[in-house]
């Protein structure tokens, strides 16, 4: 795994020239790198040629390599548009040579306007009533031993608290494949000390995105990586930045996936500030190809 000061230093990328950046893969334990670690070093590297008046509102993504974590990623900034209200950056993202990722991000000066949101829905359990991840599997594994934490691993993504405390009500969900409705969520707050800067914040933000978005897809049909042989990777990215960001604070993600067909779900996700604020929301879709049961 790697530290707090290791994880930030590397979600900001290195500014090797003008629009010419490099970002460091992290070690999550995968295969390949963290789509989410792409998401948001792409947007670190496009926020920092953009006046610090226009804030990203919205990044469509594609994902068109798997990535090496054994190798640095560059990211070229094309400077496409700079308009009044509003400024474009396309982002490519690219090891040997060849695009691994590419983005567009648009940005907007702040503006008022007409406001109302979908409030977040009923039955969500506040933060303080739902344990860590790590300490709410130590109390499911009681009655069912074989949830370990290697099971999880397994299946999820899992942080050491000193860079993100996460907080899953349906842990049980990601950890059992069964039958369950489409819709999962979690609670998660990035460590006190990552401070200030906006751009952290939208640049972490960016990177928890990718956590669990594609997997929702899978809940209904009692299926996951350890029952059956899957080719799962997510085929494009987009987000909406609908208010200030705050990641130090806690946030629920709640995901669901309105439709999987054709070996591709499409999955959409809404983020929620403590008080039921929606900040950001996102959509992707990702292939699921079904091999053959294990």
């Amino acid at each position: 795994m790697f530290t707090r000061d290791e994880f930030l230093s590397k979600m900001h990328v290195e500014e090797l020239d003008d629009l010419l950046f490099r970002g460091e893969p992290l070690d999550l334990g995968l295969p390949r790198v963290f789509g989410g670690q792409v998401l948001g070093q792409a947007l670190n590297a496009a926020v920092r040629t953009v006046d610090s008046e226009r804030r990203p509102h919205s990044l469509h993504g594609y994902f068109l390599r798997p990535g090496d974590i054994s190798r640095p990623i560059i990211y070229e900034v094309d400077p496409i548009r700079d308009g009044r209200s509003f400024a474009t950056r396309r982002v490519v993202a690219k090891q040997k040579g060849q695009a691994i990722f590419n983005a567009s991000i648009s940005f907007h000066k702040f503006e008022d306007g007409l406001d109302h949101q979908m409030d977040l829905p009923a039955g969500i359990p506040a933060p303080q009533d739902v344990l860590p991840d790590p300490e709410h599997l130590e109390e499911l594994a009681k009655t069912r031993p074989e949830l370990t934490i290697d099971k999880l691993r397994s299946s999820s993504l899992v942080f050491d608290k000193s860079i993100i405390d996460i907080r899953t009500p349906k842990l049980l969900n990601i950890l059992v494949p069964g039958e369950y409705e489409p819709e999962f969520g979690f609670w998660f707050k990035f460590h006190e000390e990552i401070g200030d800067d906006p751009i952290i914040h939208r640049t972490l933000l960016a990177f928890i995105s990718d956590k669990a978005l594609m997997s929702v897809g899978m809940m209904p049909h009692n299926v996951d990586r350890k029952t059956h042989r899957m080719i799962a990777a997510s085929l494009d990215h987009a987000m909406w930045f609908h208010s200030e960001i705050r990641v130090n604070q806690w946030i629920y993600y709640h995901i669901d996936s309105p439709r999987s067909a054709r070996a591709r779900d499409f999955g959409r996700g809404s983020f929620y500030t403590e008080t039921g604020e929606l900040i950001a929301s996102t959509a992707q879709e990702g292939l699921i190809r079904v091999v053959e049961r294990d």
